[in-house]
């Protein structure tokens, strides 16, 4: 016989077995046709060169200070290298205070600035008016958390443009 009286198969195997190895080589097979179709972001076919502007309107002054001309800058979210600082400039911090009588108004604090800081990377236009920098679609307006050299902070990005 085939299957004894223990339910085993030849002797050997159980028909439990049997239909665990089937249950994982069929998804094992399910797995590997889902990564293997899976559609991953499509290959930069050509990489330009881009200006990104970062800017802030109330930042610790040493976190900027901290950050110098050639440090590359990191999206912390996605991970990807938006570029090198190629300038940075500091203001006075611009703080919004209401005031006793329901007034909004514009004033600083002290030992914060609001900055400027220009990048220069490599990326591609996504077709719509932002940029592709490693597979991360960026436009204008986007905030984020970005580490420049041994800083973190956050920024908007106010010029996302085509270099020249």
């Amino acid at each position: 016989m085939i299957i004894d009286s223990k339910g085993k198969l030849f002797g050997k195997v159980s028909i439990i077995d049997i239909l665990i190895l089937v249950v994982l080589i069929i998804g094992a097979a399910g797995a590997f046709k889902f990564l293997k179709t899976r559609s991953a972001l499509p290959i930069l076919e050509k990489a330009d060169t881009y200006i990104v502007g970062l800017y802030w309107e109330e930042a610790p002054g040493f976190a900027v200070e901290a950050a110098k001309v050639g440090d590359t800058a990191r999206d912390l979210e996605r991970g990807g290298v938006l570029g090198k600082v190629t300038q940075i400039q500091t203001d006075e911090a611009i703080s919004f205070v209401e005031t006793d009588d329901g007034r909004v108004v514009a004033g600083s604090k002290p030992g914060y600035v609001s900055y400027n800081i220009t990048l220069e990377g490599n990326g591609s236009s996504d077709g719509f008016g932002g940029v592709i920098f490693n597979g991360a679609d960026y436009q204008v307006g986007r905030q984020l958390i970005v580490k420049v050299g041994g800083a973190i902070f956050q920024g908007r990005i106010d010029r996302l443009e085509k270099k020249e």
